[in-house]
């Protein structure tokens, strides 16, 4: 959280007319955001508070998620690989979750024309935060929480399907995948290390990397969250409240579980991490989508896991590099889980060489 700022009018108007009360009785906060371009505050008064999301720019709330989707596309055929944030997938995304029964923060109210949303204040207690100086008993309890709301997830999948919903015109399939790799490339190897690689190496890593994303793309996809992880968990009033979910699309199964266990953001020792997992297969096979294979899906996890956690040091690095330095310190520990996955798949020998020789 940081300083209060002079009252924004459309922010305190919108707030205000849902708060029932007057703007001048509004204190309004601007709360830390994430690595967006959104705007995030917290509008109180003495008796109660909402946050208020304020997008870059203006929107058609009515108008469908999969229209604006098609809209951009019409102009940039590859627009779908980065679109994300997007407003009315928020809306859209919110009200699938909330009829699969999954806690999210409801929206409260929109004005478009203004660029805001109004949507339920779920404190500021992060999950990563919660977990500090919790006995691990008490954290694995939590972690399995948030494995059965996964599975929740993934049992939305058929409806999101079924409602043309703009979750299923999106998907972690091999260009997307692929995307995110060369974003990851970029990002970490040439601005973040200042790397120049010889071209025999760059073409060994990039091989790697087409198969990896070649195969996560042959798998079954259900309905994932697409960033779930600590910092997007929040425990308030005894409840665990998902967030950041307005991009969620098809994805493998390992998805959610990968972003979730790796986290670079907690330090859940590895016999805490490897229970969970026999936890999560114990919970999804007793499900309406139980898994085909577990060895199979042991094998997508960890084929997951690298490139979940390489995209993740693509987004650090490039924070990095614009001069945000909050994600630094994330970088290693991603780093670590990438490679420790590529040491049980014993393969990618050549991205692992790299990643292991090229460390800061």
């Amino acid at each position: 959280m940081t300083s209060i700022l002079p009252t924004p009018s459309a922010v305190a108007r919108l707030a205000a007319r849902h708060l029932g009360t007057s703007v001048e009785e509004v204190s309004i906060t601007r709360l830390t955001g994430d690595a967006s371009t959104r705007s995030y505050f917290r509008a109180q008064t003495r008796e109660s508070s909402v946050i208020v999301l304020r997008y870059a720019d203006p929107f058609d709330e009515t108008e469908r998620a999969v229209d604006r989707l098609a809209n951009v596309e019409s102009a940039n055929p590859s627009a779908r690989l980065t679109f994300a944030n997007d407003p009315c997938a928020h809306i859209e995304v919110t009200n699938r979750l909330i009829d699969a029964r999954l806690p999210v923060p409801r929206i409260i109210a929109v004005s478009g024309a203004d660029a805001l949303m109004l949507i339920e204040d779920v404190g500021d207690v992060r999950l990563q935060d919660w977990l500090d100086g919790r006995p691990e008993a008490e954290a694995v309890e939590a972690y399995l929480y948030a494995l059965e709301l996964i599975v929740k997830i993934q049992e939305a999948t058929e409806a999101a399907l079924g409602a043309d919903s703009i979750c299923s015109h999106l998907a972690f399939d091999e260009a997307k995948l692929g995307w995110e790799l060369d974003f990851f490339f970029t990002n970490y190897f040439n601005r973040y290390l200042d790397l120049r690689l010889d071209r025999k190496t760059s073409d060994a890593v990039q091989a790697d990397f087409k198969t990896l994303c070649a195969e996560l793309a042959t798998r079954q996809r259900v309905l994932t969250h697409r960033d779930f992880h600590a910092r997007n968990l929040m425990m308030h009033d005894g409840d665990m409240f998902i967030i950041d979910h307005q991009d969620a699309r098809m994805g493998p199964a390992s998805y959610d579980v990968a972003s979730l266990l790796s986290d670079p953001y907690t330090k859940l020792p590895r016999e805490a991490v490897a229970e969970l997992i026999e936890r999560f297969i114990e919970i999804k096979s007793a499900s309406k989508l139980p898994l085909a294979s577990v060895a199979e899906f042991r094998v997508e996890l960890d084929l997951m896991t690298v490139q979940r956690m390489l995209k993740a040091i693509g987004t650090y690095s490039s924070q990095a590099a614009a001069g945000n330095p909050v994600y630094i310190p994330y970088i290693e520990p991603a780093l670590e889980r990438a490679l420790a996955a590529t040491r049980n798949l014993r393969r990618f020998e050549s991205a692992r060489t790299l990643l292991e020789t090229s460390r800061v």
